[in-house]
């Protein structure tokens, strides 16, 4: 299974209400910097959970797989 496809799945399993900590592996494959400044955008600037204004918001700054590793933090955390 490649990373992307483990990434859509997790997605799913949020979605649908499931909370899961993946802190684990965010916090061995990201710096903590990163993640703060992913996950402040979530929780205070953005105007919803998509992950195109995400994109269009850090540009190239942060890779899509670093970008949506902690936007499923995020929704785990806040959303459920």
């Amino acid at each position: 299974m490649s990373l992307d496809e483990l990434l859509t799945e997790l997605e799913a399993i949020v979605n649908s209400g499931t909370k899961i900590n993946i802190d684990y592996y965010i916090d061995d494959v990201m710096d903590e910097d990163q993640v703060d400044d992913i996950y402040k955008y979530f929780r205070e600037d953005a105007e919803s959970d998509s992950m195109e204004e995400a994109l269009v918001e850090f540009g190239d700054d942060y890779e899509v797989e670093e970008i949506r590793m902690v936007r499923i933090k995020f929704l785990a955390e806040m959303g459920n």
